[in-house]
C-alpha cells in the first residue's frame, strides 16, 4: 500500500502545534527574532568605534605597571618607617622626613642591587 504524497510532505499536526508553541514560548523570553539581531549587530558596530589600543599602546601600559609596582614596592616600607619614627621619636637636628624616605629608599635601592649582583654570579642565598 503506497503512502501518500501529502502524509510525507507536512509534518503531524502535533509537531505543527508544538514548533508553534515554541516559537511562541521564545518570542516571550526573547529568543533570537531578525529586528533584535539587527539591532545588537548595530551595537557592536558601536563598541569597535571606541578607545582601542594597538599592541605598543597595551606594551606601554603593561611597562607601566610594572615600573609602578616596582616603585611601589621599593618606596612603601621606608616611606612608612619614616612615618611612625616621625611620630613616635622624631628626627635629630637638619633631618626631615623627606631626607629620611630617601636615604631608606637609596638603602633599599643599593640592597636590590647587591642581592642582583648575588644571584647572577650564583654566590650566597
Amino acid at each position: 500500500m503506497p503512502i501518500p504524497a501529502t502524509s510525507t510532505a507536512t509534518a503531524p499536526p502535533s509537531v505543527d502545534s508544538e514548533e508553534a508553541r515554541f516559537k511562541a514560548r521564545m518570542a516571550r523570553v526573547g529568543g533570537e527574532d531578525p529586528s533584535r539581531r539587527s539591532r545588537r549587530e548595530g551595537e557592536d558596530e558601536e563598541k569597535d568605534e571606541g578607545f582601542r589600543l594597538g599592541w605598543f599602546g597595551w606594551l606601554v601600559v603593561d611597562a607601566l605597571i610594572v615600573v609602578g609596582t616596582v616603585v611601589a614596592v621599593l618606596s612603601w616600607p621606608p616611606v612608612e618607617a619614616c612615618r611612625v619614627q616621625e611620630k613616635t621619636v622624631g628626627f635629630y637636628a637638619g633631618e626631615t622626613v623627606g631626607k629620611c624616605i630617601r636615604r631608606g629608599i637609596g638603602e633599599r635601592l643599593t640592597n636590590a642591587e647587591q642581592h642582583l649582583k648575588m644571584i647572577l654570579r650564583g654566590s650566597g642565598h
